[in-house]
């Protein structure tokens, strides 16, 4: 029943409700898009993800090595992990993909054997991760410590981008690897060997999201302009009574006169007596009995 009587209110309404409609639309445009000089352009909403998963490994790989032990090589791993993250290594991942070091956020893994107070991010480490999330070229490391394996997932508002970032992780590891052995003129058989285990495979992570949101934007601003216009047409309305309500009570009461009986002293109403004088030739035609009876209403 109520939501009837909110429906015939709202039907009352229809030029405010038409206004209402403008405004939500103009909301969800701008949820999706913003305004670049004269024009408008699409926000960057969806984005996709890619990943892939490279070997810490020896010359002579270990896979098929009995007589070498995984455990040097995981540790090893965790490190690469962590050191993927650096500024040094993400300027050679920009390079093979045309971005600038400082373009690219990474996260390195967190080492579960660390307190917790040094797992959780401080308060500089959180702005500066949350200034990160806003980054469309993202890149995060992970690894098994019982494993020589390093986890990449790469992100980028397109899949093309996002398999390409994730295969220059690769690259730039083994580059940056490489230029370090050969500057510090390790042996061949003592270097290390980065192998990616397969090419970067990717895809769209949050398809639609520009239209989902575009509707769900829409929606809750034209409900919020329908409570707005039902509170105010309610304000206006008791403003309204409670002004004719003032008026009345500064109007003067009209009371009736009243006069006082001389015998009981009782208050009686008066009330005016309205005569019509009749021609005398008019009054021959009257009866007596009449004559009589109008005598005695005016004595009353």
């Amino acid at each position: 029943m109520e939501f009837a009587l909110v429906l015939r209110e709202l039907s009352r309404r229809k030029i405010l409700l038409l206004v209402g409609v403008l405004v939500a639309a103009a909301a969800a445009v701008f949820s999706v898009y913003r305004v670049d000089g004269s024009s408008l352009e699409s926000r960057s909403l969806q984005y996709s993800s890619a990943n892939t998963q490279v070997l810490v490994d020896s010359p002579k790989s270990v896979l098929g090595n009995l007589s070498q032990s995984f455990e040097p090589l995981s540790i090893r791993a965790s490190v690469y992990a962590n050191f993927m993250a650096s500024p040094a290594v993400l300027a050679v991942i920009g390079q093979h993909v045309g971005l600038s070091g400082g373009q690219i956020y990474a996260a390195g893994p967190v080492n579960p054997q660390q307190p917790r107070v040094v797992q959780e991010p401080t308060a500089l480490k959180r702005n500066i991760e949350i200034t990160g999330e806003t980054n469309p070229y993202r890149l995060e490391f992970s690894n098994n410590t019982s494993q020589p394996t390093i986890n990449i997932y790469a992100q980028a508002p397109k899949t093309s981008q996002a398999i390409a970032l994730a295969n220059a992780a690769v690259v730039g590891l083994q580059s940056y690897v490489a230029g370090l052995q050969r500057t510090s003129g390790t042996p061949s058989a003592a270097r290390v060997t980065i192998r990616q285990l397969g090419p970067a495979i990717g895809g769209v992570v949050n398809g639609g999201i520009s239209k989902a949101l575009a509707a769900i934007v829409f929606v809750m601003v034209f409900l919020l302009w329908c409570v707005l216009v039902l509170v105010g047409s309610r304000f206006v309305e008791i403003w309204r009574t409670s002004g004719s309500l003032d008026t009345r009570e500064d109007a003067p009461a009209e009371t009736p006169q009243t006069s006082v009986d001389g015998a009981g002293g009782a208050p009686t109403p008066s009330y005016d007596l309205h005569t019509t004088d009749v021609p005398a030739t008019q009054m021959r035609d009257v009866p007596s009995d009449e004559l009589m009876l109008g005598a005695g209403r005016s004595l009353r």
